[in-house]
This record gives C-alpha cells, sequence and structure tokens, in this order.
C-alpha cells in the first residue's frame, strides 16, 4: 500500500471533528511550504514572550495551576 493509499484508508476513519483539525493542519502546512509563516505575527510573538517568561524563570507549576483551578 502506498502511503497515499494509506492516508486515505486513515482520513476515511476519522470523525468530522477529526477531519476539521486535520483541514487545519493541512492548510498551516501548505502555507508553510508556500513561503507563508504557518503562524501570524501575533502568535509568533506570543510563542517568544512565553520563551522568554520560561527564561526567566516567570512559570507556575501544574500543580499549582490545577490548585487555583481546581482541575
Amino acid at each position: 500500500m502506498t502511503i497515499r493509499e494509506e492516508l486515505h484508508r486513515l482520513v476515511d476513519e476519522l470523525s468530522e471533528q477529526e477531519l476539521a483539525e486535520v483541514r487545519r493542519f493541512v492548510d498551516d502546512l501548505r502555507a508553510g511550504t508556500e513561503g507563508e509563516e504557518p503562524f501570524n505575527r501575533e502568535t509568533l510573538a506570543a510563542i517568544q514572550e512565553g520563551l522568554e517568561d520560561i527564561k526567566a524563570g516567570r512559570t507556575v507549576s501544574w500543580e499549582q495551576v490545577k490548585r487555583e483551578n481546581r482541575l
């Protein structure tokens, strides 16, 4: 079975919600291969800010998040 055939088989087994997620992923993937940024500038800035927070130690533990949000 070729990769294309295998992907078709897998896609046929997905729920509608899963298909929507796959569609977004494929759209992002295609945008990236066409020279476009897969993330907009706002998203990239938020990612950069998060990385800077991690480096500066501005983080909370998962245990603290669960306590505060009663998860």
